[in-house]
């Protein structure tokens, strides 16, 4: 049996996959907030939140060439290598959400509940998976943070396998989906086509670090079937796919941000406005 000091998910090796190309960002590294868009300030509830160093880290779709602070949480022991959400990418979440206010949404991965925040202080009523939430001291930590901000509903299980019992825990269904979890192989399109049938009429959903192409593939599911779809100009680009009334929200890049490389979004539109 694996024992609780392990992580839940083995670490994969990914020496065998070419780095994305492009220099370095060889200036200081910044935060920053696209111009329209509220930052609910929420830096302050995460003092684990350290700045780290990209050139240290080993993910190959990692956009090492964008201008913003790459963070990860310092509570993460047993991967410790995982980083979070840039301040831009967690404010674009945190703004799409907030038209669903009072309406039932969810989130697949959460790490130490920094996007997590994000999506509860935009009001959503939330359903949190994440099978690293089966270890006491990570949902502790979670729900610690997230006492700061708003509570959430947390699962420890494994998508997409758990996603219909969530669903069954409530009679609404959910019109808001955030999908970060497991981004190798067919795990993030395998989350994409267990999500797409359990979601209201008007209902939005968004996927993070679409620079890696299996995180491509849970956004063409959304495509395929019908949704429009198009990608913001973030740190590890973000996707939005939307249906019905939903919209997603205007963004303006930071002038600095490099275009998206890869042949993988190519059929994707860009809702990213270029900033001056």
């Amino acid at each position: 049996m694996r024992g609780m000091s392990e992580p839940i998910v083995e670490l994969v090796d990914f020496s065998g996959v070419a780095p994305l190309q492009g220099a370095p960002w060889t200036g200081p590294r910044r935060d920053y907030v696209s111009p329209g868009l509220a930052d609910p300030g929420l830096m302050k509830a995460f003092p684990s939140l350290a700045e780290g160093d990209v050139a240290e880290l080993q993910w190959p779709y990692l956009r090492k060439d964008a201008p913003h602070i790459w963070r990860r949480d310092l509570r993460g022991k047993r991967n410790p290598y995982i980083g979070v959400l840039s301040l831009d990418e967690a404010t674009l979440l945190h703004n799409n959400a907030l038209p669903f206010k009072g309406k039932r949404g969810l989130e697949i991965g959460c790490h130490y509940g920094w996007s997590t925040a994000h999506l509860v202080a935009a009001g959503v009523d939330l359903d949190v998976i994440d099978p690293a939430l089966g270890h006491e001291d990570q949902m502790a930590d979670v729900r610690a943070s997230l006492a700061k901000v708003r509570e959430a509903r947390l699962w420890a299980g494994f998508s997409p396998s758990v996603v219909p019992a969530v669903r069954a825990y409530g009679g609404d269904p959910w019109s808001f989906a955030f999908i970060d979890g497991y981004h190798e192989g067919e795990a993030p399109a395998n989350d994409a086509r267990a999500v797409l049938p359990l979601l209201a009429e008007d209902a939005l959903v968004m996927f993070h670090d679409l620079v890696s192409p299996h995180v491509a593939a849970g956004l063409a599911v959304f495509a395929d079937a019908g949704w429009s779809v198009g990608l913001y100009n973030t740190m590890q680009v973000m996707g939005a796919a939307w249906r019905g009334a939903a919209k997603p929200v205007a963004h303006v890049a930071d002038k600095d941000m490099p275009a998206p490389q890869g042949e993988h979004l190519r059929r994707f539109a860009m809702l990213s406005q270029a900033g001056a």
